[in-house]
């Protein structure tokens, strides 16, 4: 994907973010079958709970984007943000009826996760300053969600595995 403009960059992370909600939306929605297939009620709920707070912060991930404009990507402080890679280690999983919460939550950080390198590869690709700003403040976005999701991970899989 290239921009070439401001308002192609914030169109296409409005629609991203609004996809983003809906995928999130429907997964909370099929999360009641996790607990037929999986441990029981508990997970059910948690997954359920997840995939709705995620929902809601895509939703406000949007309202956000849409409201991009270049004073307010001037703003923007460049933080580090530290990267667990967890990802990196992952195998993308299509998401199912009956997925068990390891890969519901493997499912949510590798959609974050190209998310990211989209956003990245974009300012990478575009000579314009204002435009590169602009999307990395996105992919820093997107990798916070990541590693919010890859903290969840680390506490409940690979603590637990």
């Amino acid at each position: 994907m290239s921009f070439v403009t401001l308002d192609q960059v914030i169109k296409y992370a409005v629609e991203r973010e609004e996809a983003a909600f809906q995928l999130y939306t429907k997964a909370a929605g099929m999360s009641t079958d996790i607990a037929a297939k999986a441990a029981g009620m508990s997970t059910d709920i948690a997954a359920k709970k997840m995939f709705q707070e995620m929902a809601a912060e895509e939703a406000g991930h949007k309202q956000v984007f849409g409201k991009m404009d270049q004073e307010k990507a001037n703003k923007y402080k460049d933080t580090t943000i530290p990267d667990m890679k967890i990802g990196k280690y992952l195998v993308d999983v299509p998401m199912k009826p009956n997925m068990t919460y390891q890969e519901i939550l493997t499912f949510a950080i590798k959609a974050e996760e190209h998310a990211y390198q989209l956003y990245t590869m974009a300012a990478d690709a575009t000579a314009d300053p204002d435009l590169q700003k602009i999307l990395r403040v996105f992919a820093d976005v997107e990798k916070g969600h990541k590693i919010k999701v890859e903290t969840l991970y680390d506490e409940h899989v690979l603590t637990e595995n």
